[in-house]
């Protein structure tokens, strides 16, 4: 029970630091690999915190192609 604890509070931690330096990768990973949460207070925060993420993995995916957009206009105007 202990062990599972800590890996939860390991997790959330480790979504935490993923989410303050938008590192997609580590977010996805995390969300992909979900402990089992046992204590609500726990879920609850680990159910804001994929909120969050996933606010910042559609802010990233926007700007993404934002910049394919742009791209793809910038290609055009040089091959007219």
């Amino acid at each position: 029970m202990l062990g599972e604890k800590k890996q939860i509070v390991s997790w959330i931690n480790s979504l935490k630091i993923a989410i303050i330096e938008d590192d997609i990768k580590s977010i996805s990973k995390l969300t992909n690999n979900l402990p089992n949460f046992t204590i609500l207070d726990e879920a609850q925060e680990a159910l804001s915190l994929i909120k969050v993420a996933t606010d910042i993995v559609n802010k990233k995916r926007e700007e993404t192609l934002n910049t394919i957009n742009k791209i793809k206009q910038t290609k055009n105007f040089l091959s007219s």
